[in-house]
């Protein structure tokens, strides 16, 4: 897409690092995407048209509305109605990431639920919510979120949090920007992978409501130095 508005090239910029930083982290796969929020129009929102992530640029982003449709006749990501339907459900929402994070997909198809085991992992609140598509679309769909209906269900699920899993699929980040969304979509692998072992050595003592709230406060005012080191790896990978 074409624009000359500064606000709007550097949410495109962040995107592209985003993307490269996910990728370079191993948190995103082919098939994963991140979009955020226009601006200068809340009801808008900017994600690449549908390309292998590793190759998207400035250049690739499409407009869309809050119903998942844009004028721009390139493809489009298919699972695109995940990100309209939550920007329409939360209006705080400025970023949505889409992924397939490796350590956190186990607890996509397990009865075990994903909560946050040390301070890095207390933005997750008390438990990450569970989107489970059978509950009203049957056991025999694709598992995909390529409906609208579908979105809404996943949006509506994710709730007031800033996680949510899709049920033998894989997982929905949100923010208030694409950086803390980034950062979340790290500590989230994290987390998950600390959890899983710390189940296999013994009883996990989890966060308790208290330390949630204070070590969220705390860590969460470190967004950017987070952004700065990935984005230093992908200078020193070659990948800037």
């Amino acid at each position: 897409m074409k624009d000359n508005s500064p606000a709007r090239q550097k949410v495109f910029e962040e995107l592209v690092t985003a993307t490269k930083i996910l990728l370079n982290e191993a948190i995103l796969d082919t098939f994963g995407h991140i979009s955020a929020r226009d601006p200068e129009e809340p009801e808008s929102f900017f994600l690449a048209q549908k390309l292998a992530p590793s190759l998207i640029t400035t250049g690739d982003m499409q407009r869309f509305n809050l119903d998942g449709e844009t004028s721009d006749n390139r493809p489009s990501y298919l699972e695109r109605y995940i990100h309209s339907e939550i920007y329409k459900a939360r209006p705080d929402v400025q970023c949505v990431l889409h992924s397939h994070s490796p350590a956190v997909l186990p607890y996509c198809f397990t009865d075990q639920p994903l909560r946050p085991v040390t301070h890095m992992g207390a933005f997750l609140g008390d438990a990450v919510p569970v989107y489970e598509i059978r509950d009203k679309q049957g056991d025999d769909t694709d598992l995909f979120g390529g409906s609208r209906s579908v979105c809404a269900d996943i949006a509506e699920s994710l709730g007031t949090y800033p996680v949510v899993l899709m049920a033998r699929h894989g997982v929905v980040n949100v923010g208030s920007s694409v950086r803390q969304v980034v950062f979340r979509a790290f500590y989230l692998e994290q987390e998950a992978a600390a959890q899983t072992v710390g189940l296999r050595i013994g009883t996990i003592k989890y966060l308790s409501p208290g330390e949630i709230k204070a070590a969220g406060n705390l860590v969460g005012a470190q967004i950017d130095r987070g952004w700065d080191h990935w984005s230093q790896r992908l200078r020193e990978a070659g990948l800037a």
